[in-house]
């Protein structure tokens, strides 16, 4: 079964791991990373836990047998621990409560599927194969991770910051769309920068096309 792929933004969502070990941690960390309050319930956990719950203040660690009520209140679960049994407690509580839960060793339990996860910056490629190879995700990750220009997230961030000012002085669609293609190619060509005046040259070239092109659609209809 494939899944669809939806982009969610977790900035200050509350998320819960249960599980100590090194798949609890690989989750712990991504979710983190994405501005994710974290909180992790297990008994024992590895020392990279610990340190990350040191170091992150969106992260805390509670070492204690987890509880499927740990669930209460979050935006989503993950559930890596090796108690089946607690997964499938847990799994139902989130299902009953409407809370996104996902079960590290059971598909079936899970209503959300954890993506192999490739990033830069704001840039995000997420893989599944619909929990059937977790080595055709890893394959595919590190296939995907050696293509991606170093630089694209940076320019991808840059083209984001001017599309308010693209849109005050270009108010065609179309010819946005124009130039903000011309602009990434510009940016890749320099490795993902895009010098000031450069992007007011390129916004201005813009401009003037877009005015002679009304000008020219004018002439037209006056002659009809």
């Amino acid at each position: 079964m494939a899944y669809f792929p939806m982009f969610v933004n977790l900035e200050e969502r509350r998320c819960l791991v249960i599980g100590g070990g090194r798949v609890a941690y690989r989750k712990a960390s991504a979710l983190v990373s994405f501005g994710a309050q974290l909180l992790i319930v297990t008994e024992q956990a590895l020392p990279e836990l610990a340190r990350l719950a040191e170091r992150e203040p969106r992260v805390r660690l509670l070492l204690r047998p987890a509880r499927a009520e740990d669930a209460e209140g979050m935006d989503l679960v993950v559930c890596a621990s090796d108690d089946h049994e607690l997964h499938r407690k847990t799994a139902a509580y989130c299902r009953e409560h409407q809370i996104p839960v996902n079960v590290a060793d059971d598909r079936e339990l899970s209503t959300f599927l954890f993506p192999g996860l490739v990033r830069q910056e704001d840039v995000v490629v997420g893989i599944t194969t619909g929990g059937n190879s977790p080595a055709a995700s890893r394959y595919l990750r590190q296939q995907l991770e050696a293509q991606i220009p170093q630089n694209l997230g940076k320019l991808a961030k840059q083209l984001g910051s001017l599309r308010e000012l693209v849109k005050e002085q270009i108010p065609d669609g179309k010819q946005r769309e124009q130039l903000f293609s011309r602009l990434f190619a510009a940016g890749m060509e320099r490795n993902g920068d895009l010098p000031e005046e450069l992007v007011s040259r390129m916004i201005a070239e813009e401009e003037q096309a877009g005015k002679k092109d009304e000008k020219e659609d004018s002439n037209w209809n006056e002659k009809k």
